[in-house]
């Protein structure tokens, strides 16, 4: 083996080791540990081997441990790392990790002296290492190195025993301690070239935020950029601020709007920044928001450790005014959806003095040392002095207030101050203006009732205070109209809006107000009262009853204010004409109350009693819906009416009958007797009148005929002729009148109550149906092959007239001639016509009956009855049902009967005059239902039947009225009752007879 070239043996010190390098590759090291003082050599000395030992990893380790790296030629042509990385990849060789410390082969990035242990060491990426170019190379293990070593540095065994760390968080953090120090704030130029500027601050944040890590780690180091200010007045220089939780930055608002309220921050200290949005930045940025404001606020008021008077003292009027402005736009922001403040922002806000007051001394006040005026009350002082109430602008600002608990002085007792000194007031002061505006703005229930005591409203003059019940709104025509060229109206600031509502509670006369409008009313009557009244006063009082009519539902009249008003004298009438003027209540145009007139349209039935209507002021539609007694008559007073123009015609009028009145006054009195006729209370008062003087009826045409004027009592209902004097038949104009002749005592003829057994209206048609079916089935058994024609075949020979009909049809619709047809007799052979004479029955009655029998109904069948121009309807009518009723017997109709009972019943054609005749007919012809009802009709009518035939009697002369005195005696079932009877009964038979017999000369 060749000795190495450096082998000095005549200096070798036979005493020192020689250390061999075994590898060539190794050969550099004995140029490098010479520089150490330790002899290697490659191959095996001559020398004794005893001294000679093999160069190991231990061996360098030994030799460098805690001395400095020193590197000469040759070496030196390598970079120094490179050096490092043949070293630590020879002394490594035995992976004794943890035997490096205090070796000098740690390959940072600077030339600096960089053993393992001293420090802790990082590995970075490139992008990490340029974000710390001051310390950093100095911990930095330089990544270029070949990638064994790379390996050997990131063992995890090789970490932990030499101190090197990947580069974490609290490498980052330890290295920015050296790169940026602690502090409040650094002044720095983003745009710098060195560091720290914008580049670098962005890529410091980036590696902080990927740590995804507390910030709180950082805090108080300067890296929060903050903005310019935006007061034009404070320059400032580029600061960056550092991240304190309790002093924490806010956004920069870019809304335009919001620089009044940043103005107001960056003046107590707040920050501003531009600065990334991140949720970990949170606590130390806010975002611009209403509720950040206020927290950022507190924060930094505690921060400073300062009272929020002492904190806001930098801002001036114009920078509360801004604040508060800010607040109230907002401050739905700091409450409850139930309108409580939250409690976060409760303290703040009362903190706040932002607040404008009324005091000279503190123009600005915050919520817990100020107190409130009632909601809506405007501030005023007599004397002059202030005091700390807030001047609220607004309602949402005394709102907002009285949320945060400021307390509200009672009103009264405000009130009370001012009311004491009121006499200190000047009329024409603005600012007593504006307060007595407010006062009467506030809600009705607020406003103390006992101020309509004290004269505390200005006039339109501002001359005098006034109680609010002397003044008047001029805004209404009907003030204006009736109290011209007063000084009792109101100022123009109090004649409309809510004030006025507030007045009208103090007395203000309004017309909205119905003692108000009492007034008015009495004010026309008492204008009329005057000797010289004024001369429109008409016009003025048309004026008051149409506002009345107009604003009635406004006027709110309780039922004590209508029957005030009703009872004043303020409306217009006018008189009735002529003839009749000189008998009107009113004869000339006056003013009159409502209780006292009466419409137009009444006129005819009250003139001698009532005033009538101006046409003017009638009553609207709607008044008369309200008060309905406007479009009444009392009782008493058509009654009295009555008898005075009733004793007028009585009178010898020469006038009136000269004028050619009596239709015009059969009119009247027509109209009378109809409103009396329907008046519910009219028979109270009306009794009392008839017992004085019962003949109230005009029971004819001439009311100037004394002869027409009679009493209920002498006249009678349902008769068609007078029976007497004093049993009259009622006249037809007053038939329509039952009720009152009822109630004033009419006798009546009545019909009697009975239930007839009426036949359905088509059971004729059934009866003929069923029987044509059945006269069809038997036509093909018949030996006739003619059978039943569709031609006459049978003709009645009835009083000269020839009627033709069908044997079939009345086969059909007749038992009687089914059997008259069928039975074998001379009827019923079908080719010979038949002829059959009938006298006892009329033709008309006759050709109704074959309707009938063809299936019409009865009332069809008697439209075609023609009745002659001069003939009696009853006589006429009742001839033709008798004559019916006689068919009906003798062919054996029984429903057609019953019909025709009912239509004589609902026709009203039984009279006194016929009753007995009909009951005869009903029993002879056995129509019993229609004998019940004349039965009855005669027992519930005795007295005046026999009234009325003792009439009869008396144009009946010898044996023949014999046998017909005779024959009602029977009729009537005895014409004498005995004493006992007598008494029972209502009427004086006997002495009726005696009467009788008088006029007869028996």
């Amino acid at each position: 083996m060749t000795l190495s070239k450096n082998y000095n043996k005549s200096t070798q010190d036979v005493n020192q080791p020689i250390l061999i390098i075994e590898n060539s590759s190794d050969s550099w090291l004995e140029d490098f540990l010479r520089e150490y003082n330790v002899k290697v050599v490659y191959g095996f000395p001559d020398t004794n081997a005893n001294h000679n030992k093999l160069l190991t990893p231990k061996l360098v380790r030994d030799t460098l441990r805690g001395k400095k790296l020193q590197v000469k030629e040759p070496l030196s042509l390598l970079s120094r790392n490179e050096i490092i990385v043949k070293l630590l990849r020879f002394v490594l060789k035995d992976k004794a990790y943890y035997d490096l410390i205090g070796l000098p082969l740690v390959p940072v990035l600077n030339e600096s002296h960089a053993a393992f242990g001293d420090k802790k060491y990082y590995l970075a990426n490139c992008s990490e290492r340029r974000l710390f170019p001051k310390y950093g190379p100095n911990v930095f293990v330089d990544d270029t190195i070949d990638q064994d070593m790379k390996e050997i540095f990131l063992n995890e065994d090789f970490q932990k025993a030499n101190k090197i760390h990947l580069f974490d968080l609290n490498g980052f953090k330890k290295i920015l301690k050296h790169e940026l120090s602690k502090r409040p704030s650094l002044e720095w130029d983003p745009d710098s070239q060195s560091i720290p500027n914008r580049h670098w601050l962005k890529a410091i944040w980036d590696r902080i935020l990927d740590f995804n890590c507390d910030l709180k780690s950082f805090d108080n180091f300067p890296l929060l950029p903050a903005v310019k200010p935006a007061s034009p007045d404070i320059v400032s220089k580029h600061y960056l601020l550092a991240l304190n939780s309790s002093n924490p930055l806010i956004r920069h608002p870019f809304n335009f709007n919001y620089e009044p309220t940043a103005v107001v921050l960056e003046k107590i200290g707040v920050h501003f920044t531009d600065f990334r949005k991140t949720e970990q930045l949170k606590p130390y940025i806010f975002d611009w928001n209403p509720q950040n404001v206020l927290r950022i606020i507190e924060k930094l008021r505690k921060f400073k450790d300062l009272s929020m008077e002492r904190f806001l003292k930098p801002l001036d009027s114009e920078n509360r005014e801004s604040f508060r402005k800010f607040i109230m736009d907002n401050w739905f922001e700091f409450v409850y959806t139930r309108r409580k403040v939250q409690k976060e922002f409760y303290d703040i806000l009362r903190q706040l003095p932002i607040w404008p007051t009324h005091s000279k001394e503190k123009p600005y006040e915050s919520p817990k040392n100020g107190c409130l005026l009632p909601k809506g009350l405007e501030f005023y002082s007599p004397l002059g002095a202030d005091g700390n109430y807030f001047d609220v602008e607004s309602e949402e600002g005394w709102l907002a207030l009285n949320m945060l608990n400021v307390p509200v002085i009672s009103l009264n007792t405000f009130i009370t101050g001012v009311c004491y000194h009121i006499k200190c007031v000047n009329p024409s002061d603005p600012k007593y203006m504006k307060f007595i505006s407010s006062l009467l703005r506030l809600p009705l229930y607020m406003i103390p009732e006992s101020l309509e005591r004290f004269s505390i409203i200005p006039n339109e003059s501002y001359t005098k205070l006034m109680r609010a019940s002397e003044l008047y709104d001029p805004c209404e025509e009907l003030f204006r109209e009736v109290f011209a060229g007063s000084d009792r109206f109101l100022p123009v600031e109090l004649r409309s809006g809510w004030v006025l509502d507030g007045l009208m509670k103090l007395g203000l006369n309004s017309v909205t107000d119905g003692k108000s409008f009492i007034r008015v009313a009495e004010e026309i009557e008492n204008l009329s009262r005057m000797p010289l009244p004024p001369g429109n006063l008409h016009e003025r009082a048309k004026l008051v009853v149409r506002h009345f009519y107009y604003h009635l539902t406004d006027l709110g009249l309780t039922g004590e204010g209508w029957e005030k008003i009703s009872q004043i004298k303020f409306v217009t009438s006018k008189p009735v004409d002529p003839p009749f003027l000189e008998t009107a209540y009113s004869k000339v145009p006056e003013l009159h109350s409502f209780s006292s007139l009466r419409l137009p349209k009444f006129k005819n039935i009250c003139w001698t009693q009532c005033p009538i209507y101006d046409d003017d002021v009638l009553p609207q539609y709607t008044v008369n819906n309200i008060f309905p007694e406007l479009s009444e008559v009392e009782t008493q007073v058509v009654v009295d009416h009555l008898y005075t123009i009733r004793d007028i015609v009585r009178a010898d009028v020469s006038e009136w009958k000269s004028s050619g009145l009596s239709e015009l006054l059969h009119t009247v009195f027509l109209q009378i007797y109809q409103h009396l006729d329907q008046d519910p209370m009219v028979q109270t008062y009306l009794n009392l009148k008839l017992k004085e003087d019962p003949n109230i009826f005009l029971n004819g045409e001439d009311v100037f005929d004394p002869y027409n004027w009679v009493s209920a009592k002498q006249l009678v209902l349902n008769i068609d002729e007078d029976i007497n004097s004093k049993n009259r038949a009622v006249n037809v104009h007053l038939v329509p009148f039952k009720r009152l002749l009822r109630i004033c005592g009419v006798q009546e003829m009545k019909s009697p109550q009975i239930d007839m057994e009426i036949p359905g209206a088509y059971s004729q048609r059934d009866k003929i149906a069923i029987s044509f079916a059945r006269f069809l089935d038997e036509q093909s058994n018949s030996s006739y092959k003619d059978g039943i024609q569709r031609f006459h075949d049978i003709f009645f020979h009835i009083r000269g007239e020839v009627i033709g009909s069908s044997r079939y049809v009345l086969a059909a619709s007749a038992n009687y001639f089914e059997r008259m047809f069928t039975s074998g007799t001379r009827e019923s052979n079908p080719r010979e016509s038949v002829h059959v004479n009938i006298d006892d029955i009329g033709p008309e009655a006759f050709r109704v009956m074959l309707k009938w029998l063809y299936g019409r109904s009865l009332e069809d069948a008697l439209l075609d009855i023609k009745m002659p121009p001069l003939a009696d309807k009853i006589s006429f009518y009742l001839e033709i049902y008798i004559d019916l009723l006689n068919a009906c017997e003798k062919y054996d109709l029984q429903e057609l009967k019953r019909l025709i009972e009912h239509q004589i019943v609902k026709s009203d054609l039984i009279k006194a005059q016929n009753v007995l005749e009909v009951k005869k007919w009903a029993e002879t012809y056995n129509a019993m239902q229609l004998f019940s009802y004349c039965k009855n009709f005669k027992e519930v009518n005795l007295t005046l039947l026999i009234r009325h035939r003792y009439v009869d009697l008396l144009y009946i002369e010898g044996d023949e009225l014999s046998d017909t005195l005779d024959e009602y005696e029977d009729e009537l079932g005895g014409l004498y009752c005995d004493k006992e009877e007598s008494d029972s009964c209502d009427w004086d038979l006997n002495a009726e007879l005696d009467d009788f017999e008088k006029n007869c000369g028996w």
